[in-house]
């Protein structure tokens, strides 16, 4: 869906495009993280505990994903992992090679990192595919939106003044939104799109070294991909693969530059609303979730929704930093143990 792709890059920039000036790595790191994510079905609404090991171009993600919806929940129940599943990847750009372990089944799987395209007659190749079969040009899908006109486009930052000390880092908050509003020539219909951003940032210099190490990781992982690597190449922030809406993007990089510091926590929340659709507040329906989890004897908890009235949250998402560390990272945690099969 495009515009769920550009609404999400979006939130993906205000995610950890904060800091422009570039850090030296000269340390191992560890970043712990916390994860909510929902969305309008509830099928893969999931809270994660994520680990972050890093030394060099190496990484280790341990990752302990927790389905808070009926169905996927329920299932996880069924396999006797109700404080959730864990899961651990290993990437060694060095060698361009991709390690999944099953710590539960003591297995594992191997594959390439980055996978060459072969070349269309005619046709120059482009990059390739990494670990989930995502190319690194996208699905390709387009969508004709020439019925559609774009009557309001606002995007603002605002430093709220509040303040705060977050999992031990001093923070300050700053408010984004990002409100358009389109009607279609043809039939009238209006409709309504809002993302607001609840930021916390922190000018902490641990979170400083950190972003400086995971900085330097991924750009050694996009020249394994053939991705850009600089901020020209990126379109700032990766702008360059989502659109503004017709808006001149240079205004929306400004607002962004205002913010200082890293992010500690960020809440993420996209609603949108229809003149052709019904009042959902008044009509209340069962998440598509609900609906499939009632037939095996289980009703997910309704979760409170902090949107605004007459719209549907689409997404809502918060990531937060709990800590980060220094401390030698093992070199044995970037190998699969002795004693796993192939799996």
């Amino acid at each position: 869906m495009k515009k769920h792709a550009t609404i999400w890059g979006l939130a993906g920039c205000a995610l950890g495009l904060l800091a422009l000036m570039p850090l030296t790595a000269q340390a191992d790191v560890k970043i712990q993280r916390f994860t909510h994510f929902d969305e309008v079905t509830g099928i893969t609404a999931h809270d994660s505990n994520t680990t972050d090991y890093i030394q060099g171009d190496k990484k280790r993600e341990e990752n302990r994903r927790k389905f808070t919806g009926a169905v996927l929940g329920a299932w996880q129940r069924f396999r006797h992992e109700d404080k959730g599943a864990l899961s651990v990847d290993i990437y060694n750009v060095g060698t361009n090679k991709h390690f999944e372990l099953d710590p539960k089944e003591k297995t594992y799987s191997e594959e390439p990192i980055y996978t060459p395209v072969p070349k269309q007659s005619g046709e120059e190749s482009r990059g390739g595919t990494a670990h989930g079969g995502q190319s690194s040009q996208g699905s390709g899908e387009q969508e004709s939106e020439s019925d559609t006109k774009v009557t309001k486009n606002e995007f603002t930052v605002k430093a709220t003044g509040k303040k705060k000390n977050l999992n031990g880092f001093d923070a300050v908050e700053y408010l984004i939104t990002w409100d358009v509003e389109t009607v279609n020539t043809k039939t009238g219909d209006k409709g309504k799109s809002l993302m607001t951003t609840d930021l916390w940032t922190s000018t902490d210099p641990r979170l400083a070294k950190a972003h400086a190490e995971e900085a330097a990781y991924n750009e050694a992982y996009r020249k394994l991909m053939h991705e850009p690597t600089n901020i020209e190449e990126m379109h700032q922030y990766g702008f360059g693969t989502v659109t503004t809406n017709g808006a001149d993007p240079k205004q929306f990089f400004e607002k962004l530059k205002t913010i200082k510091g890293y992010p500690v926590s960020t809440d993420v929340r996209w609603e949108t609303a229809g003149s052709g659709e019904k009042d959902k507040s008044e009509h209340p329906t069962e998440s598509v979730d609900s609906a499939i989890g009632s037939l095996f004897g289980h009703h997910s908890e309704k979760k409170k929704q902090s949107g605004h009235a007459g719209m549907t949250t689409v997404f809502h998402s918060h990531v937060e930093i709990k800590a980060v560390s220094f401390d030698k990272v093992d070199p044995a945690l970037f190998k699969v143990p002795d004693n796993y099969k192939t799996g």
